[in-house]
């Protein structure tokens, strides 16, 4: 009690620090929650119906197939953060010079100070059927057959919103995955040249199995925003053609702020956050490194 009140101070200047995260974040966590058991439009009052939400959504097509989409969306990211950014980060962990580290390393970062809307809309020009880079290119090599409205198949959308941000070298990723070659210690790796084992061998034997609490961290930060992320699809194809690019975010996105559904909504933003729970506890428990053990 004594250390308590000579630490009023702090803890009344954290107050207000305090007051603003539970009014701006916790609350509205609390309230969707509570409104996924209720039918609330904009022009009613809210009122309890228990599952009935969650029982609509089993049946609802759009889900079923945005989830779909979701989850070949989710794997094609995950394979994009984990295995672009960990082939650069060994390759400029091999270099000797540590000029050379430095620049390239701050080539690989310096990307993130643009925005991701840019990026996003950047492709979509790329895609244009009429001027894009993309159909362009292929007329300029002979390959007009190829040509096609990208974004405007049902066959390839998906596809074209996987491929955005080609060469999938993405910076945060990368970072996290260059620290955790760097913390490994040097003895290891000298040991490892002394004895004369290959790169491939220390990469798979030493370098994979020390950087798993890296890769689980980079999992679980690209589930949580591969199942968040609705606006490469809203910009790029809005969820079409037909519902062929659809995923669960942004079907949640227009029940609220194109038909106000409001507790349709909330009922897909709980079983969004479900999902990342159970996936992201499941990741904490099934990867684990020898030296976590």
């Amino acid at each position: 009690m004594k250390a308590l009140l000579r630490a009023r101070v702090s803890y009344l200047l954290l107050l207000p620090s305090f007051a603003l995260v539970i009014l701006f974040y916790y609350y509205p966590a609390l309230s969707g929650i509570y409104h996924a058991f209720t039918t609330w439009q904009a022009v009613d009052d809210s009122r309890w119906v228990g599952l009935d939400n969650f029982i609509f959504m089993a049946s609802d097509r759009f889900i079923l197939h945005s989830l779909l989409n979701q989850f070949l969306l989710t794997l094609a990211d995950m394979a994009k953060a984990l295995i672009p950014p960990f082939i650069v980060a060994e390759m400029i962990f091999a270099l000797r010079s540590e000029s050379e580290r430095y620049w390239l390393r701050t080539l690989c970062v310096v990307p993130m100070v643009a925005p991701a809307m840019v990026i996003i809309l950047m492709w979509y020009f790329i895609y244009d059927p009429n001027v894009g880079l993309l159909n362009q290119s292929l007329v300029g090599m002979g390959l007009e057959d190829l040509k096609r409205a990208w974004l405007g198949d049902p066959d390839f959308a998906l596809g074209a919103i996987v491929a955005i941000g080609f060469p999938w070298i993405g910076a945060l990723a990368f970072l996290i995955l260059y620290a955790g070659l760097n913390s490994i210690s040097g003895e290891i790796i000298d040991a490892a040249r002394i004895d004369g084992v290959s790169t491939i061998t220390r990469i798979l034997h030493i370098d994979i199995p020390m950087l798993i609490p890296q890769f689980r961290l980079v999992i679980i930060l690209t589930l949580i925003g591969s199942i968040q992320d609705f606006g490469r699809v809203l910009v790029m194809t809005g969820g079409g053609p037909g519902f062929s690019t659809y995923v669960p975010a942004l079907w949640m996105y227009e029940q609220t702020f194109l038909m106000s559904h409001f507790g349709y909504a909330s009922a897909i933003g709980v079983t969004l956050f479900l999902i990342i729970l159970t996936g992201s506890t499941l990741v904490l428990r099934l990867m684990k490194s020898d030296v976590e053990l």
